[in-house]
């Protein structure tokens, strides 16, 4: 009998992650799932502190495949931005990377299921991983074609990415390769008050663009994990 891969998604935990915050304290247990995925911003801003407690959280959560990119907060992450950040903590960073599937421009596959992931998102302020859009069609030309699931920490143009009092902030080059490539999923965070789901249909194809962020936009732990199923593949071990 086929059972169907549950995947469990979040996004934007800033170092809150296993805390129990007031009334809120339920949206910080993770459902049960066969694949975690997180879109970026585990920490405030790259801290030691913060790499060891979402590493220590990580590590007990008793889901097969867990799967992360990094998000703009996550300053000591990006190498080339900040290299002596990364330098000073590299130990605890590369052992981060070690406890999952740590995706950086490049793709995995998961019980046979093609997930691209990339922490940039467009310039904004001095943080990390911060993608000039004079350059985002080249960029995001590195999706691979037959991707099931594009992460990336940044929204796609028009898709949870509205912010008050600057309108949509998403990048419409991420949106085109998107639609070039139609994969089932674009899950991403970045954009806190953006958290839910839209769909495009593309040709006989359904996209569905979930932001993923846990907390609002004033970093209180608000939004429950997104959970969606794919069917298993048959004759696949990986």
């Amino acid at each position: 009998m086929i059972k169907n891969i549950v995947f469990v998604c979040i996004s934007d935990t800033h170092g809150l992650l296993g805390t129990s915050p007031d009334k809120n304290a339920s949206k910080s247990i993770m459902p049960k799932g066969d694949v975690l995925i997180h879109c970026g911003d585990f920490t405030n801003y790259g801290e030691i502190e913060g790499i060891r407690k979402f590493k220590k959280w990580l590590i007990e959560q008793p889901f097969k495949h867990k799967i992360l990119i990094a998000g703009n907060h996550d300053r000591s992450f990006d190498q080339i931005k900040y290299p002596q950040l990364y330098n000073q903590m590299k130990e605890e960073i590369e052992d981060l990377k070690n406890q999952c599937h740590y995706l950086y421009n490049n793709s995995c596959i998961i019980e046979g299921y093609k997930i691209w992931g990339s922490p940039y998102s467009l310039e904004f302020c001095n943080w990390a991983f911060q993608l000039d859009p004079r350059n985002a069609k080249q960029f995001w030309n590195q999706i691979e074609e037959g991707t099931d699931i594009v992460v990336t920490h940044g929204p796609s143009y028009g898709h949870g990415d509205l912010v008050d009092n600057s309108g949509n902030v998403g990048d419409i080059e991420l949106l085109n390769k998107i639609k070039q490539i139609k994969p089932k999923y674009h899950l991403f965070g970045h954009i806190h008050e953006g958290y839910g789901i839209t769909e495009e249909k593309v040709d006989e194809n359904i996209i569905k663009f979930v932001n993923c962020s846990s907390l609002n936009e004033y970093y209180k732990i608000t939004n429950l994990p997104y959970i969606f199923e794919l069917p298993q593949k048959q004759n696949i071990d990986i």
